[in-house]
């Protein structure tokens, strides 16, 4: 049984008659004739009664054109669907943050021979610029890091995961002591001990930005903050020198300059969100996407077995 075998049976009970199913399928009226009466001895059933010209439908045949009509269905919708498949989906993506930016060019380079038609379009920017542009309609899809959770009816809001800010400090400070390497799990300090302290942060049109100055002044550190750059790498150069200290996701921290970490009593948060329009159906090749990315970044310092 084949899809034009199915064809014929369908076409046949539909126009009752065997000369006009053949014209209909482009066929000879004695292929079609052969065809049917091959078939009905395969089975041992009639399908169809003959009388003057006129083909009925026999009850067998009607279980037979059913289920034919069902299987071609099924047919349509799976070619519907492989059809998508090869057709070019594009999803144009924004990220604020640096470290998930270049966690997130390792998983498409690993993702992309899953979906050789899936392009990826990747803005970096600012957590407010990016909002913006997605509420503009030029981007799809945005990852921004914010100091509340977005309330927001015409966004569909997933948050991804809670950062700790902690300081940053060098290995040789004067209070190295109350500090530690354990990132994960920074000892609580006395933020009064880095008073006066001069500060490196990031600008102060981002959310770390605002965290950061309000751990300043919650705890009257009274620090200059000397600096603004929008590169954690760099800003944790500086402290590695004695430069300054710096106040920045725990988890953002690279784990390989040596620098000591401690947090405030009270806990200060990032919150990174996964933003889309309200309304907006994500192909699965997105979803797919998304999913490594989240599931490697959240694995991004485990060992290496």
């Amino acid at each position: 049984m084949d899809v034009k075998q199915l064809t014929y049976i369908v076409t046949i009970a539909q126009e009752q008659n065997l000369s006009r199913a053949a014209q209909k399928l482009y066929v000879s009226q004695s292929t079609l004739s052969l065809y049917l009466k091959k078939l009905e001895e395969e089975l041992g059933l009639l399908l169809f009664t003959r009388r003057n010209n006129r083909l009925s439908i026999t009850p067998a045949g009607k279980l037979y054109m059913q289920t034919a009509q069902e299987l071609l269905e099924m047919k349509d919708a799976l070619y519907k669907t492989l059809q998508a498949r090869r057709t070019e989906q594009t999803l144009n993506i924004g990220i604020a943050s640096q470290l998930l930016l270049h966690i997130f060019a390792q998983v498409l380079i690993a993702f992309k021979p899953t979906a050789p038609n899936f392009t990826v379009n990747i803005t970096e920017g600012r957590s407010v610029d990016l909002l913006a542009k997605l509420k503009a309609g030029e981007i799809d899809t945005a990852i921004v890091g914010r100091g509340t959770v977005l309330e927001d009816e015409q966004y569909q809001i997933q948050l991804l995961w809670k950062e700790e800010y902690c300081l940053v400090i060098p290995p040789f400070h004067p209070n190295a002591d109350v500090a530690s390497d354990c990132y994960d799990d920074p000892p609580v300090a006395d933020m009064h001990l880095f008073a006066n302290s001069n500060f490196a942060l990031c600008p102060h049109d981002t959310c770390d930005y605002q965290i950061a100055s309000a751990i300043l002044f919650d705890y009257n550190m009274n620090g200059t903050i000397f600096c603004e750059l929008n590169n954690t790498t760099s800003v944790c150069n500086m402290v590695r020198e004695g430069l300054c200290l710096s106040i920045i996701p725990s988890y953002c921290i690279p784990r390989d300059m040596g620098l000591l970490t401690c947090r405030p009593q009270t806990p200060y948060y990032r919150y990174t969100q996964l933003v889309r329009k309200k309304g907006r159906i994500p192909v699965p090749e997105e979803n797919a996407l998304l999913d490594m990315l989240i599931h490697t970044y959240h694995h991004y310092y485990d060992p290496v077995s």
